[in-house]
């Protein structure tokens, strides 16, 4: 049969990334043919985010700009996957009749039928579902990648989607993820981002207890692998066993994301968060001093349902005492299906854009006074790429993870992509820190 050209474009998060690199590690097992640009390929599929209105809105416009590429180019199939079409599947069919196929999340068998030049049948091959990274076709540059060590949520935020779309939360055994994280190291990574639904959960399922203080200790053996950052942490699942093997492994980054969401106990219940303000701050002062030098990076969602000028102005007093690294402040979305939707207070678009912007200014501020008060400090960096003049290379400080946080610039000739070295801090240009590798 003759090969296909196949081509991904993906949307979303780390997560939807990781599938996205098993999805194609699934096609290309077909013998069908990897294709850089959609406009080259005879199949289109598109990896789509469905969390909340802004990623629902820019995966409909990628669709509808797909789909033109069958009129145009040489496109014959339109596939559809990812959390949007595990959302609304009978929706997109039907709204958009230039899709031709469907797919909800993990249905890779159905998905290399429809898209390659042939089919894996179950029983010819080794590869399960739960084992796709062993032919994963990595989308991020060689020294760093994504680690995946469950999926599926079971903690029920009253606002969140993913547990409708991603199912219960389950996890990998500690051996499939090790075995993945030294192919990793052998293929040239030098930097795992963990990453799950809810890192903090790892194991429970599996194990009956958390685990991944456990499986931490392990990858940090691998042989390779130098920086391991660990993403998406949950306030309530914080344990004393997770916060001492952070703080003393010289390869786990000093670096936790850990989303409050919101810091007033009102806000916190309705949400569903499980968690109370003084537990948050607690958790805080625990990490801050058992952590030295720790980079903390928070998310915070504005204008949640029944939040009065009182809630957002502890939220607001919050960010501005606690001084976080980082952050990220989103507005809240109100997803059809979720226990949020049917609240009473909806708030406003107009007062949810004006309370982004007040939180955004003040972690501007933040910030900007601690870059600065880094200036002649010396600071682990890995290289990332040339930057766009081709005069200096990117880089990110151990307290930056990929795509979401700062950036190092550094002027120097002798590096390359990977290189992990101590940098000197000469100053600031906005978000960017610049500087200089120490001799």
């Amino acid at each position: 049969m003759k090969s296909k050209k196949v081509a991904l474009i993906n949307l979303g998060c780390s997560k939807n990334l990781v599938d996205a690199e098993e999805i194609l590690g699934r096609v290309a097992e077909t013998g069908s043919t990897i294709c850089q640009y959609p406009e080259d390929a005879e199949v289109l599929i598109i990896n789509t985010c469905g969390f909340v209105d802004d990623s629902k809105k820019e995966s409909i416009d990628a669709i509808f700009r797909m789909a033109q590429l069958k009129e145009d180019a040489r496109c014959k199939k339109l596939i559809v996957t990812g959390c949007l079409a595990q959302r609304y599947p009978n929706e997109l069919q039907k709204e958009i009749p230039e899709i031709d196929h469907v797919v909800g999340l993990k249905d890779f068998d159905t998905l290399t039928s429809l898209s390659g030049s042939g089919s894996i049948k179950k029983n010819e091959s080794s590869i399960s579902c739960s084992d796709d990274w062993r032919n994963r076709i990595r989308l991020t540059p060689k020294h760093y990648a994504y680690l995946r060590i469950s999926d599926g949520c079971d903690n029920r935020c009253t606002y969140c989607a993913i547990p409708g779309i991603r199912g219960r939360f389950h996890s990998r055994t500690i051996e499939n993820i090790m075995e993945e994280a030294q192919q990793m190291a052998c293929e040239g990574v030098k930097e795992i981002n963990v990453i799950s639904q809810d890192t903090t959960s790892y194991g429970t399922d599996l194990y009956g207890k958390q685990r991944l203080h456990l499986l931490l200790e392990k990858l940090s053996r691998v042989k390779g692998i130098e920086w391991i950052r660990v993403l998406y942490t949950h306030p309530r699942h914080f344990y004393p066993e997770l916060i001492s093997v952070i703080g003393r492994c010289d390869t786990i980054c000093k670096y936790i994301d850990l989303p409050i969401q919101h810091i007033h106990d009102t806000i916190l219940r309705d949400m569903g968060r499980g968690v109370t303000h003084a537990q948050i701050e607690g958790l805080i002062d625990e990490l801050r001093s058992h952590i030295p030098k720790l980079f903390l990076r928070t998310s915070v969602i504005v204008g949640f349902p029944g939040e009065t000028e009182e809630h957002f102005a502890v939220l607001l007093d919050f960010v501005k005492r606690i001084q976080f690294e980082r952050l990220g402040v989103f507005t809240y979305s109100r997803e059809e299906g979720t226990p949020a939707a049917s609240l009473k207070k909806q708030i406003p678009q107009e007062v949810k854009e004006q309370r982004l912007k007040e939180i955004m200014l003040a972690q501007q501020k933040i910030v900007l006074k601690k870059h600065k008060n880094l200036v002649k400090n010396t600071i682990s960096v890995i290289v990332d790429e040339k930057d766009k003049t081709g005069k200096a290379w990117l880089g990110r400080t151990y307290g930056d993870a990929p795509d979401v946080d700062s950036k190092a610039i550094i002027r120097e000739n002798h590096l390359k992509p990977g290189d992990i070295k101590n940098m000197i801090i000469t100053g600031t240009a906005g978000y960017d820190l610049l500087g200089k590798i120490e001799i």
